[in-house]
């Protein structure tokens, strides 16, 4: 991705996170009516943290979200972050932040998972033939 491309996603992230905070979880445009949360983790990287505004499905009330990046030929560096420290915050709402655990899901879980993530947003089914890798699933719970 290119550096001008990078520094227009990282504002776009920030104006939807802003919105997200002052209208309690809720955010217009194309993410309208859509569950989000935002996710902090810390950066494999740098060590920083990383606020990300992310969908969510709440599936058997558990929370999961999904590294599609709409197809692309890489995870989300979220995804990383995931993957190096599985702790992070979720903000989901007007709920306060909390700490939760991150848990990637195996294959088969994984599967059934998404499976039922394409029957709620169909374009999740799209993303996958877009792309050569697995999208990563993960389960967010409560720390």
């Amino acid at each position: 991705m290119a550096d001008d491309e990078m520094q227009s996603e990282r504002e776009f992230n920030r104006h939807n996170i802003a919105e997200f905070r002052s209208n309690d979880g809720k955010v217009g445009g194309q993410f309208e009516g859509f569950p989000l949360l935002i996710m902090t983790s810390t950066g494999a990287k740098s060590g920083e943290p990383r606020e990300n505004l992310i969908g969510y499905f709440d599936i058997d009330g558990k929370v999961y979200v999904v590294g599609s990046a709409a197809g692309r030929p890489a995870s989300p560096a979220w995804v990383f972050n995931l993957r190096a420290d599985p702790t992070v915050t979720v903000e989901i709402g007007p709920e306060p932040a909390q700490q939760m655990l991150a848990r990637e899901l195996p294959k088969a879980e994984r599967d059934n998972i998404y499976e039922r993530i394409v029957e709620r947003a169909p374009g999740f089914g799209e993303y996958e033939k877009r792309t050569d890798r697995v999208i990563p699933v993960f389960e967010l719970a409560a720390n």
